[in-house]
């Protein structure tokens, strides 16, 4: 049984190898999207353009434009003269938000009254309007902010990511994705590959059992992944400066954990399709919500409460916790395992639903 399973994922590695297609994704789709996603994936809200429109036209309104345009925050303030403007200038997105100063502003100051200001926002863009808002109130409350709340001292820190640096948590989450879809594709067009070549009838009158034919398939594409993920990992912390300070055995835990689930779901899917074109189709509807529901782009906890239990299916959901866990806090043997066992449980019955599937061709 070992020389015909070192046969077959001897032969396994020359598929992949002599296939244009699989090697392309072993190469290219891993190293450009590392570089593309790291700088292009991003929740920092950059280079802003605000307007304002002044109906004050007082020292202190001017002052305050002052304060917004040497902002590090926005990058471009444009004076507008009208309402009908300042609408134009958020339909057509020349800007995202706006600061209307009302007539005595200045007055109300200095009188002790209440005087307001207006921050119009573009809703469209909701989130970014959020975090743009909070930068507005932030700049307009260090100019003409209380005593009594300037005499408070407030202390803010970032566990684990003190700068808040984006590839400090975008490339341990593209560990994961990016190992993903090389192992998902490379299985997914697994069978499919040899049912086109007309060489899986061939496998099926060979005296290889279904338990043989299916570690054959797992084991090559599950090295080949993590020497991708292995990669990705050199580059993050070598390449990036991202900070690595757990325990690598754990890391290793985990990668080996995670993508054996994913091989599983490939080969289920390569035993469902006739092509190698329906493979590449049924990774990629698998994959969008696997990776929309893991939580890469937005929390677990915001997503519908009916929705959530089903992200308990999703391994990647544990990986990305796993990935950025090892890489910040340095989490012990005993959490990781908390998110290491369900990889592994998921992992099996993805792989017992496959070689179900080859049990049935071969019998």
């Amino acid at each position: 049984m070992l020389y015909q399973l070192l046969a077959l994922m001897k032969k396994e590695f020359l598929a992949i190898w002599s296939d244009k297609k699989s090697r392309v994704i072993i190469i290219i789709p891993p190293l450009l999207q590392l570089f593309v996603f790291s700088y292009a994936v991003t929740l920092e809200v950059k280079n802003i353009s605000i307007g304002v429109l002044d109906r004050d036209n007082s020292t202190q309104s001017q002052e305050l434009i002052r304060t917004l345009k040497y902002s590090s925050s926005f990058t471009r303030i444009y004076r507008l003269t009208s309402q009908k403007e300042l609408q134009h200038a958020i339909d057509t997105q020349k800007i995202i938000a706006a600061v209307y100063i009302p007539q005595e502003f200045t007055k109300k100051i200095k009188t002790h009254q209440k005087a307001t200001l207006q921050i119009i926002a573009d809703g469209r863009k909701s989130n970014t309007a959020q975090i743009i808002q909070a930068y507005l109130h932030r700049a307009i409350a260090r100019l003409f902010g209380d005593v009594k709340v300037e005499q408070n001292i407030l202390v803010s820190r970032n566990l684990y990511n003190p700068n808040l640096d984006n590839f400090w948590w975008i490339l341990p989450n593209l560990i994961g994705t990016i190992s993903m879809l090389v192992a998902l594709l490379l299985t997914a067009l697994s069978v499919a590959r040899e049912r086109e070549m007309g060489t899986f009838d061939q496998l099926l009158v060979t005296p290889l059992s279904s338990t043989t034919l299916i570690i054959g398939k797992t084991i090559p594409p599950l090295l080949i992944s993590i020497a991708d993920a292995s990669l990705i990992f050199a580059i993050a912390v070598f390449g990036f400066g991202v900070p690595f300070t757990g325990s690598l055995l754990i890391l290793i835990l985990g990668i080996v954990s995670f993508l054996f689930s994913v091989v599983g779901l490939g080969l289920f899917i390569s035993s469902l399709v006739s092509t190698q074109q329906q493979g590449i189709l049924g990774a990629f509807v698998l994959m969008v919500p696997y990776i929309l529901m893991s939580g890469f782009a937005t929390p677990v906890e915001n997503m519908p409460t009916w929705l959530i239990p089903l992200t308990d299916i999703v391994s990647l959901k544990y990986f990305l916790v796993l990935l950025k866990g090892v890489f910040l806090k340095d989490i012990g043997l005993d959490i990781a395992l908390e998110l290491i066992l369900p990889m592994l449980l998921l992992g099996l019955i993805s792989l017992g639903g496959a070689t179900w599937m080859f049990r049935r061709k071969v019998g």
